[in-house]
């Protein structure tokens, strides 16, 4: 996940529907999905593709974080994290959130005029905060917002 494919994405979303049925359609792998695997998830997701392009793919913060939850707790950090775009080392956090030791480890999601960074933030006392930060409907390039989440997350670090 440290290098985005949204091609790739939606294709392994059609390969899990015809694992489970017999077609390879994405609404049956969302159902399916939305069903058994996030059936547990706080606010109930509006899923249309696998590519994540759509702007009718609508999830909340908090369900975000319930899923952050959820791996981690699935497959533990030292699997999980290597996987994960890294603060000032790799993927799309690479030129952001530089520090001496990496605290960052998520993942983006950009379309134009809405900017998001979710995932797990190291604390300068060793602690691992989960969080989600969505920014929509801004009027700007979205550098100036990246660099505002940035200052936030350095000052949660820092601080917590």
């Amino acid at each position: 996940m440290q290098e985005s494919d949204n091609f790739i994405a939606e294709q392994l979303l059609l390969m899990c529907a015809g694992a489970i049925s017999d077609s390879l359609s994405t609404d049956i792998a969302i159902e399916y999905s939305k069903n058994t695997l996030l059936n547990e998830m706080p606010d109930e997701p509006q899923w249309v593709d696998g590519s994540g392009l759509s702007r009718y793919n609508l999830f909340t913060p908090r369900s975000v974080v319930w899923l952050w939850e959820r791996l981690l707790k699935d497959y533990g950090k030292e699997r999980l994290l290597p996987l994960l775009a890294t603060s000032g080392v790799n993927g799309t956090l690479k030129n952001y959130y530089k520090a001496e030791v990496p605290y960052i480890f998520g993942k983006t999601g950009t379309l134009s005029n809405n900017h998001s960074l979710s995932g797990y933030l190291i604390t300068k006392s060793g602690r691992m905060l989960i969080f989600s930060l969505m920014n929509n409907n801004y009027p700007t390039q979205s550098y100036p917002i990246k660099k505002k989440m940035e200052k936030i997350l350095w000052q949660v670090r820092e601080n917590y």
